[in-house]
Protein backbone atom coordinates (compact mmCIF):
# COMPACT_ATOMS: atom_id res chain seq x y z
CA UNK A 1 0.00 0.00 0.00
CA UNK A 2 1.54 3.49 -0.83
CA UNK A 3 1.94 5.72 2.36
CA UNK A 4 -0.80 8.02 2.82
CA UNK A 5 0.17 11.69 1.54
CA UNK A 6 0.94 12.61 5.54
CA UNK A 7 1.32 9.67 8.49
CA UNK A 8 -1.67 9.62 10.21
CA UNK A 9 -1.11 9.43 14.57
CA UNK A 10 -4.08 7.89 16.04
CA UNK A 11 -4.33 8.70 20.06
CA UNK A 12 -6.50 6.44 22.43
CA UNK A 13 -8.27 8.14 25.50
CA UNK A 14 -7.52 11.95 24.21
CA UNK A 15 -8.18 14.20 27.33
CA UNK A 16 -7.18 17.36 28.60
CA UNK A 17 -3.56 17.04 29.55
CA UNK A 18 -1.66 13.93 27.75
CA UNK A 19 -3.45 13.31 24.99
CA UNK A 20 -4.00 16.89 24.05
CA UNK A 21 -0.31 17.81 24.64
CA UNK A 22 0.89 14.15 22.46
CA UNK A 23 -2.24 15.47 19.74
CA UNK A 24 -0.62 18.69 19.37
CA UNK A 25 2.73 17.74 18.71
CA UNK A 26 2.34 14.95 16.43
CA UNK A 27 0.38 17.43 14.47
CA UNK A 28 3.27 20.16 14.94
CA UNK A 29 5.19 17.18 13.31
CA UNK A 30 3.50 17.19 10.13
CA UNK A 31 0.57 14.00 11.56
CA UNK A 32 -2.74 13.85 10.32
CA UNK A 33 -4.19 13.19 13.85
CA UNK A 34 -7.12 10.93 14.95
CA UNK A 35 -8.27 11.13 18.57
CA UNK A 36 -10.92 8.83 20.51
CA UNK A 37 -12.27 9.34 23.75
CA UNK A 38 -15.61 7.90 25.88
CA UNK A 39 -16.60 11.87 25.33
CA UNK A 40 -15.29 14.34 23.18
CA UNK A 41 -15.93 18.28 22.28
CA UNK A 42 -16.71 17.56 18.90
CA UNK A 43 -16.29 21.47 17.56
CA UNK A 44 -13.28 21.65 19.63
CA UNK A 45 -11.40 18.58 18.35
CA UNK A 46 -12.55 19.82 14.90
CA UNK A 47 -11.23 23.02 15.38
CA UNK A 48 -8.00 21.85 15.92
CA UNK A 49 -7.77 19.74 12.36
CA UNK A 50 -8.01 16.00 14.04
CA UNK A 51 -10.64 13.43 13.55
CA UNK A 52 -13.06 12.84 16.46
CA UNK A 53 -14.13 9.06 16.94
CA UNK A 54 -16.13 8.43 20.21
CA UNK A 55 -15.11 5.36 21.42
CA UNK A 56 -15.70 3.04 24.69
CA UNK A 57 -12.65 1.17 25.45
CA UNK A 58 -14.59 -1.49 27.17
CA UNK A 59 -16.09 -2.54 23.66
CA UNK A 60 -13.73 -4.55 21.22
CA UNK A 61 -15.97 -3.92 18.87
CA UNK A 62 -15.56 0.00 19.75
CA UNK A 63 -11.71 -0.30 19.19
CA UNK A 64 -12.19 -1.95 15.58
CA UNK A 65 -15.15 0.16 14.50
CA UNK A 66 -12.45 3.14 15.72
CA UNK A 67 -9.49 1.72 13.52
CA UNK A 68 -12.18 0.82 10.59
CA UNK A 69 -12.47 4.40 10.34
CA UNK A 70 -9.42 5.99 10.92
CA UNK A 71 -8.45 3.77 7.97
CA UNK A 72 -11.20 4.61 5.89
CA UNK A 73 -10.64 8.13 6.10
CA UNK A 74 -7.24 9.03 7.02
CA UNK A 75 -5.28 5.96 6.41
CA UNK A 76 -3.63 2.93 8.34
CA UNK A 77 -1.76 4.75 11.18
CA UNK A 78 1.36 5.06 11.58
CA UNK A 79 1.75 6.15 15.34
CA UNK A 80 -0.91 4.52 17.73
CA UNK A 81 -0.82 5.80 21.07
CA UNK A 82 -2.88 4.04 23.98
CA UNK A 83 -3.47 6.52 26.44
CA UNK A 84 -6.02 4.91 28.50
CA UNK A 85 -6.58 4.08 32.29
CA UNK A 86 -9.66 3.44 34.30
CA UNK A 87 -9.39 3.38 38.76
CA UNK A 88 -11.73 2.87 41.26
CA UNK A 89 -9.70 3.20 44.55
CA UNK A 90 -10.46 0.92 47.84
CA UNK A 91 -8.99 0.99 51.02
CA UNK A 92 -5.35 -0.23 51.50
CA UNK A 93 -6.96 -3.11 54.28
CA UNK A 94 -9.32 -4.28 51.87
CA UNK A 95 -8.51 -4.56 48.03
CA UNK A 96 -11.26 -7.00 47.46
CA UNK A 97 -13.88 -4.32 48.18
CA UNK A 98 -14.66 -3.30 44.88
CA UNK A 99 -17.26 -5.77 42.87
CA UNK A 100 -15.66 -8.01 40.19
CA UNK A 101 -17.48 -5.83 37.44
CA UNK A 102 -15.65 -2.69 38.85
CA UNK A 103 -12.40 -4.37 38.91
CA UNK A 104 -12.18 -5.89 35.59
CA UNK A 105 -13.21 -2.43 33.59
CA UNK A 106 -10.74 -1.18 35.41
CA UNK A 107 -8.33 -4.11 34.77
CA UNK A 108 -9.56 -4.25 30.91
CA UNK A 109 -10.06 -0.19 30.01
CA UNK A 110 -6.10 0.01 31.91
CA UNK A 111 -4.68 -2.56 29.73
CA UNK A 112 -6.32 -6.04 28.38
CA UNK A 113 -7.91 -3.99 25.71
CA UNK A 114 -4.78 -3.16 25.16
CA UNK A 115 -4.06 -6.05 23.17
CA UNK A 116 -6.73 -5.78 20.73
CA UNK A 117 -4.99 -2.11 19.93
CA UNK A 118 -1.80 -3.18 19.81
CA UNK A 119 -2.63 -6.42 17.37
CA UNK A 120 -4.72 -4.00 15.28
CA UNK A 121 -2.15 -1.30 15.31
CA UNK A 122 0.24 -3.90 13.58
CA UNK A 123 -2.41 -4.81 11.22
CA UNK A 124 -2.36 -1.18 9.64
CA UNK A 125 1.37 -1.26 10.20
CA UNK A 126 1.69 -4.42 7.51
CA UNK A 127 0.01 -1.97 4.92
CA UNK A 128 2.62 0.91 5.23
CA UNK A 129 5.84 0.95 3.47
CA UNK A 130 8.79 -0.17 5.48
CA UNK A 131 10.27 2.46 5.02
CA UNK A 132 7.22 4.17 7.08
CA UNK A 133 8.55 3.90 11.23
CA UNK A 134 5.68 2.04 12.85
CA UNK A 135 5.44 2.56 16.18
CA UNK A 136 2.84 1.63 19.43
CA UNK A 137 3.25 3.16 22.76
CA UNK A 138 0.90 2.52 25.67
CA UNK A 139 1.04 5.13 28.79
CA UNK A 140 2.57 3.84 31.38
CA UNK A 141 3.49 4.25 35.31
CA UNK A 142 5.45 2.62 37.99
CA UNK A 143 2.07 -0.23 39.24
CA UNK A 144 3.81 -2.87 37.00
CA UNK A 145 6.58 -2.78 39.75
CA UNK A 146 5.24 -1.58 42.79
CA UNK A 147 3.00 -3.37 45.39
CA UNK A 148 -0.37 -0.90 45.91
CA UNK A 149 -3.24 -2.75 46.65
CA UNK A 150 -5.58 0.90 46.80
CA UNK A 151 -5.31 0.55 43.22
CA UNK A 152 -5.32 -2.81 42.01
CA UNK A 153 -7.81 -2.84 39.11
CA UNK A 154 -6.03 -0.25 37.57
CA UNK A 155 -2.24 -1.89 38.67
CA UNK A 156 -3.94 -5.53 36.88
CA UNK A 157 -4.46 -4.02 33.95
CA UNK A 158 -0.92 -1.77 33.69
CA UNK A 159 0.63 -5.06 34.26
CA UNK A 160 -0.89 -6.36 31.34
CA UNK A 161 -0.26 -3.68 29.35
CA UNK A 162 3.88 -4.05 30.33
CA UNK A 163 3.32 -7.32 29.16
CA UNK A 164 2.02 -6.61 25.65
CA UNK A 165 4.32 -4.44 25.22
CA UNK A 166 7.19 -6.62 26.08
CA UNK A 167 6.48 -9.59 24.06
CA UNK A 168 5.42 -7.46 20.82
CA UNK A 169 8.80 -5.45 20.94
CA UNK A 170 10.46 -8.72 21.18
CA UNK A 171 9.09 -10.20 18.35
CA UNK A 172 7.93 -7.24 15.66
CA UNK A 173 10.87 -4.87 16.72
CA UNK A 174 13.69 -6.47 15.00
CA UNK A 175 10.64 -6.01 12.09
CA UNK A 176 10.70 -2.45 12.46
CA UNK A 177 7.44 -2.52 13.93
CA UNK A 178 8.57 -0.85 17.74
CA UNK A 179 6.51 -1.10 20.50
CA UNK A 180 6.82 1.40 24.22
CA UNK A 181 5.54 1.59 27.61
CA UNK A 182 6.44 4.89 28.44
CA UNK A 183 6.30 6.30 31.81
CA UNK A 184 7.27 9.23 34.13
CA UNK A 185 9.20 9.73 37.61
CA UNK A 186 11.09 12.25 39.26
CA UNK A 187 14.50 12.20 38.10
CA UNK A 188 16.00 12.97 42.32
CA UNK A 189 13.94 9.29 43.48
CA UNK A 190 12.63 7.86 40.69
CA UNK A 191 9.26 8.04 42.19
CA UNK A 192 6.46 9.04 40.31
CA UNK A 193 5.25 12.55 39.42
CA UNK A 194 2.32 13.06 41.11
CA UNK A 195 0.55 14.78 40.43
CA UNK A 196 2.15 15.28 36.95
CA UNK A 197 2.31 19.36 36.39
CA UNK A 198 1.09 20.81 33.01
CA UNK A 199 4.74 20.84 31.90
CA UNK A 200 5.33 17.56 32.70
CA UNK A 201 2.13 16.62 29.99
CA UNK A 202 4.28 18.84 27.32
CA UNK A 203 7.55 16.89 28.34
CA UNK A 204 5.80 13.29 28.31
CA UNK A 205 4.64 14.31 23.94
CA UNK A 206 8.04 15.21 23.61
CA UNK A 207 9.24 12.28 24.67
CA UNK A 208 6.84 10.31 22.47
CA UNK A 209 7.43 12.32 19.37
CA UNK A 210 11.56 11.05 19.95
CA UNK A 211 10.76 7.82 20.44
CA UNK A 212 8.56 7.61 16.96
CA UNK A 213 11.32 9.51 14.82
CA UNK A 214 14.33 7.51 16.96
CA UNK A 215 15.94 4.63 14.96
CA UNK A 216 15.86 0.90 16.23
CA UNK A 217 13.79 -0.33 18.81
CA UNK A 218 15.62 0.13 21.40
CA UNK A 219 14.35 -0.79 25.63
CA UNK A 220 10.25 -1.52 25.61
CA UNK A 221 10.61 0.76 28.86
CA UNK A 222 10.73 4.16 28.27
CA UNK A 223 11.01 5.87 32.08
CA UNK A 224 11.86 9.55 31.69
CA UNK A 225 11.78 12.67 34.03
CA UNK A 226 10.44 15.81 34.33
CA UNK A 227 13.11 17.14 32.35
CA UNK A 228 12.57 14.69 29.31
CA UNK A 229 15.90 12.39 30.03
CA UNK A 230 15.99 8.72 30.42
CA UNK A 231 15.92 7.57 33.67
CA UNK A 232 17.20 3.72 33.91
CA UNK A 233 14.24 2.17 36.40
CA UNK A 234 16.12 -0.94 37.78
CA UNK A 235 19.40 1.03 38.54
CA UNK A 236 18.04 4.00 39.71
CA UNK A 237 19.79 6.87 38.15
CA UNK A 238 19.38 8.70 35.50
CA UNK A 239 20.38 7.01 32.03
CA UNK A 240 23.35 9.40 31.26
CA UNK A 241 24.86 8.23 34.42
CA UNK A 242 25.70 4.84 34.00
Amino acid sequence: MSAPSKPVAFILGYGANIGQAVARKFKEGGFKVAVSARRLDENAVREEGYLDIPINLESVDSIRNAFNRVEKELGPAAAVIYNASSWNNVDASDPLANSYETFFTDVVVSGVNAYEVARLAKAGFDQLPASTPSVFIGTGNLLPWINLPVMLGISVGKRALANIIEASAGAYGPQGYRFYFAHGVIGATGGAQIPPTAQAHEIKADVYYRLYNQTGQGAWEVCFTETGELYDRAAGKLASSA
